[in-house]
């Protein structure tokens, strides 16, 4: 008992000196930086700006670890921003499905939506922080293993066109409606993975509700064409 305590301690103390290039692997090997090449769609474009700096980044904002005799303390703070390109293709992606579920051709008229995409979400920051306080006998451990969301909010430009002529246009704007995430019994892989599976179906849900939202403000625009 004593042995597996000491190895609960030692794999507590080590998972908090999480580093950038160790966390960038769990990230990694679960989503792709490439762009996926767009889907064709005769009613609806959808453009992302290209990024000022390609592929994922993450900055250590806080990484400590004290092993002293009575005491083990830890603290290690990533602050992560995916690719917008691949947070871009997740919108895409949730703009074509939404575009089908719509009959987008149909409400248009043979007319064409050209989305800009200026603002994507993908930003969080993971957290791994804890302590332990040996006593003669025991000891008491307290760790907490968090990722929180950065807000922010899916920002779209548009423009209805008729035989290549702008005939309306306005902005879009949807919530990023994504909460914190607790991890309470998955390893940090397996629980970063569980987040980025919930960020890409947020992101899906953020590019169908843009569309939705695009439409609504159009539809007075389109019984005057």
């Amino acid at each position: 008992m004593k042995n597996f305590s000491w190895l609960l301690v030692a794999v507590l103390g080590l998972s908090g000196c999480m580093g950038t290039k160790k966390y960038a692997s769990f990230v990694e090997q679960r989503v792709q930086t490439e762009q996926v090449a767009a889907p064709q769609h005769d009613a609806l474009v959808v453009n992302a700006q290209a990024a000022a700096q390609p592929g994922h980044q993450y900055k250590q904002l806080e990484r400590s670890f004290i092993p002293a005799l009575v005491y083990w303390g830890w603290n290690s703070t990533i602050s992560c921003e995916l690719d917008p390109g691949m947070a871009a293709a997740a919108v895409r992606s949730g703009m074509y499905q939404a575009a089908d579920k719509l009959n987008l051709q149909d409400r248009l008229g043979g007319r064409q939506l050209v989305v800009d995409i200026r603002q994507t979400p993908g930003q969080f920051m993971y957290e791994n922080k804890g302590n332990v306080i040996f006593l003669i006998f025991a000891h008491i451990t307290s760790a907490q293993e968090s990722i929180t969301p950065r807000p922010t909010d899916l920002v779209l430009h548009y423009q209805l066109l008729e035989n290549g002529a702008v005939v309306a246009s306005g902005e879009g704007l949807v919530k990023n409606t994504q909460e914190p995430l607790r991890n309470l019994w998955k390893s940090s892989k397996k629980f970063t993975w569980l987040y980025l599976d919930q960020f890409e179906l947020e992101a899906g849900r953020m590019g169908e509700e843009s569309l939705k939202d695009i439409l609504l403000q159009l539809e007075g625009d389109l019984s005057r064409l």
